[in-house]
């Protein structure tokens, strides 16, 4: 069963999986399993059996040493986040860290690694010299705009001392920082964040030391419950990537899994939209927040979750613009990009994924909730960088003269009804 025949050589083959929280191993491997402890107190009817008595539910095998994670792996896994996350926890102990490889395993010869990892400029030459049209409607000044933040970035990277612990750096932060962390906050530097996506979506450091960890952090801490927030961001993860693993290339359609209750999303073609889906991509909306956010990921390859949420909501759900367009222009800018991650998030964010309710963020009500300063927002946008009052800076529409947003009337759709409230009675949200 572990013998791979390639031509007139063959070999033992053993694999291996850190990239998951949970190892595919230790998940069910039938649908009535997965059914079953995804929700335990439901009544459901009784399993049709074949002749000799025994259930007709069918079980994937697979060989022992071999990690199977192609689609028919995970038939029957909840397309629900917390019904994933909950059998995740009912029937996988985390197991420790992979050790390395013996010597003996890895393959003699084959790659010659001896040659130079091609820089930055290299790779990007190519579409640093093409005249066409990224996503059909990026010009190529954007681009080289971004390539050389990317360059700039490397340089600023390369003239710093790199942490040769990153292990203890993470006892470090969950012992002295992440009790009080507020992770919402559309500024999340301070340390009011891991930081842990960008050496986890490059494989520097694997969930599994992730959370092994933080579990014996917490045997140390007043409150263990406080850091609870960064395994929890784990098994969210770890729902993504065993998604992506069960939908293959299913999870780059529009429309990846069943509509079910949600109406039908109408969404407008690029070729009506161009200017808009330009204006989105370069941070140039006149939602404030929306375009820091996008500069600052165009310059750092970096913005919180709480900002790539309200990006993603204008232009799925304000815009109604194919989520896959920001999935890919996500996926260009994010150093910390994950394939299932970032198209996973986009797809659960634009309402077509394993979620069943419908999101919309009011961005200038987030705003004031979670920049509520407005200095997040002065730093990236340069036109607000001087405001004198912070409403100006929330809701500069109605307050600057020249100012213009993507949507008409951004009261009506970027405010909470609340907040809306506040404006008809004060005059302002802040």
């Amino acid at each position: 069963q572990n013998i791979l025949q390639y031509g007139s050589y063959r070999c033992n083959v053993f694999t291996t999986c850190t990239l998951t929280l949970a190892h595919p191993h230790d998940l069910p491997r039938n649908p009535d399993t997965w059914q079953h402890l995804a929700r335990p107190n439901e009544r459901r009817r009784k399993k049709s059996r074949s002749k000799s008595g025994k259930q007709t539910a069918q079980e994937v095998a697979s060989p022992r040493n071999i990690v199977d994670i192609t689609p028919r792996r995970f038939d029957g896994m909840p397309t629900i986040m917390g019904d994933f996350r909950r059998v995740a926890r009912t029937c996988s102990n985390v197991r420790g860290p992979s050790n390395e490889p013996p010597r003996s395993c890895i393959a003699k010869g084959g790659n010659n690694l001896s040659e130079e990892v091609p820089s930055i400029e290299t790779l990007f030459k190519p579409l640093r010299e093409t005249s066409s049209l990224v996503l059909e409607c990026l010009p190529p000044g954007m681009i080289e705009g971004v390539v050389k933040s990317a360059i700039a970035l490397r340089d600023e990277k390369a003239s710093s001392v790199a942490s040769e612990r990153p292990l203890e750096d993470l006892e470090d932060f969950i012992m002295r920082r992440a009790s009080s962390a507020d992770r919402s906050l559309c500024d999340v530097s301070g340390g009011h964040s891991s930081r842990l996506s960008t050496p986890l979506a490059l494989g520097t450091i694997s969930p599994r030391q992730v959370y092994h960890v933080t579990r014996r952090c917490q045997e140390r801490l007043e409150d263990p419950s406080k850091v609870d927030w960064i395994i929890s961001h784990l098994e969210m993860r770890d729902y993504f990537l065993f998604d992506c693993f069960r939908e293959g290339k299913n999870a780059f359609r529009l429309e990846p899994k069943p509509a079910h209750q949600r109406a039908r999303i109408e969404w407008r073609p690029l070729a009506e939209s161009r200017d808009e889906f330009l204006r989105w991509c370069s941070g140039r909306t006149g939602l404030p927040m929306v375009d820091a956010g996008m500069r600052e990921m165009i310059a750092t390859g970096y913005a919180s979750n709480r900002v790539r949420q309200n990006m993603a909501s204008v232009l799925t759900k304000d815009l109604n613009l194919d989520w896959r367009l920001g999935a890919d222009w996500f996926q260009f800018l994010l150093e910390d990009h994950c394939v299932a991650a970032n198209w996973g998030n986009w797809a659960y964010f634009s309402g077509v994924g394993g979620d069943p309710k419908s999101r919309h963020f009011r961005t200038a009500s987030q705003a004031n909730r979670y920049d509520p300063d407005g200095k997040y927002v002065m730093r990236w946008v340069e036109e607000l960088s001087k405001a004198a009052d912070v409403e100006d800076v929330i809701r500069p529409w109605s307050r600057l003269e020249g100012w213009e947003a993507i949507i008409k009337n951004p009261d009506e759709s970027q405010l909470t009804w609340q907040d809306k409230l506040k404006v008809e009675n004060d005059g302002r949200v802040s």
